[in-house]
């Protein structure tokens, strides 16, 4: 396996890591600030993203390049969360309304989920060359 292929499957294991620590320290001060419904809804949705992210990083240490699947999931998370971050602050949502609100916190995660799908792409692009050049590796044996 190609070095900067591993730096790569390393950096968005990290990022997804990170994007779990991050979602659970918002989901436990969501808890903390508020009791009404929009904030449980908010929490559960926060521990979701966590949860979710959890088990794709270690899904991501173990799978190395057997499978894009990890990669492309923690993809299509991060585009969800985004997304819904960004409806979140342009449209009135049922339950939150419109967020004004802006911090820190959601412009680190917004940075490493986008920096997960950057990455992962990249990943899944030279996906079948990395694959054929193991496999060119190892036809000795």
């Amino acid at each position: 396996m190609k070095t900067s292929t591993s730096q790569l499957i390393l950096i968005i294991t990290i990022l997804a890591l990170s994007n779990s620590g991050i979602y659970f320290v918002t989901a436990y001060s969501q808890m903390k600030e508020s009791d009404d419904a929009s904030s449980k809804i908010q929490t559960m949705l926060f521990a979701t993203a966590a949860i979710s992210y959890l088990p794709l990083g270690m899904w991501m240490i173990k799978n190395r390049l057997h499978s894009r699947a990890p990669y492309v999931i923690a993809s299509l998370i991060s585009f969800a969360l985004i997304g819904l971050y960004v409806a979140s602050r342009t449209i009135q949502l049922p339950v939150v309304g419109i967020q004004e609100d802006v911090g820190v916190i959601d412009v680190v995660s917004k940075i490493t989920q986008g920096s997960i799908i950057i990455l992962s792409v990249l990943l899944i692009r030279n996906w079948n060359k990395e694959k054929i050049k193991i496999y060119q590796d190892f036809s000795f044996i």
